[in-house]
């Protein structure tokens, strides 16, 4: 998973009191919690991988979803190339199998050249795009 956790987490668990009086106190408390809630997350992770290594993905298809991508702010118009030469030829052997893992790692390869925030700010919209592609919202 090379280029998933720079923004997997990223986010996803807030620790917050409405009063600082106890923060001491509780903060063993709050942290176990919150701990146990990325391990939620984290689950939900491995079966969004799952689902997305399950989702075969053609080149006509690939080029669809860059192009749905770029629409969704995911991408940019001068990462498009750069996307596609990482799906035709993937960096990593793991990616060679044609499926939208492989895509999603085409892009999150490429976001590895932009700053981290704007990385976060895109992976949102990434992770909207390929959970509709690999029908998450359908199955569990």
């Amino acid at each position: 998973m090379p280029a998933l956790l720079p923004y997997a987490f990223s986010g996803e668990v807030q620790i917050s009191r409405k009063h600082t009086r106890f923060a001491e106190r509780d903060l063993r408390h709050l942290t176990a919690r919150a701990v146990g809630q990325l391990g939620n997350k984290l689950r939900g992770l491995d079966h969004r991988i799952w689902s997305y290594n399950e989702t075969p993905v053609d080149d006509q298809q690939a080029h669809d979803i860059v192009i749905r991508a770029l629409d969704a702010g995911a991408i940019t118009t001068t990462q498009v190339p750069d996307v596609l030469h990482e799906w035709r030829e993937p960096s990593h052997r793991e990616f060679l199998p044609r499926t939208a893992w492989s895509l999603f790692n085409a892009v999150t390869e490429v976001h590895k050249r932009v700053n981290p925030h704007t990385a976060c700010k895109r992976g949102e919209a990434l992770y909207g795009l390929f959970d509709a592609e690999a029908n998450m919202h359908g199955r569990n």
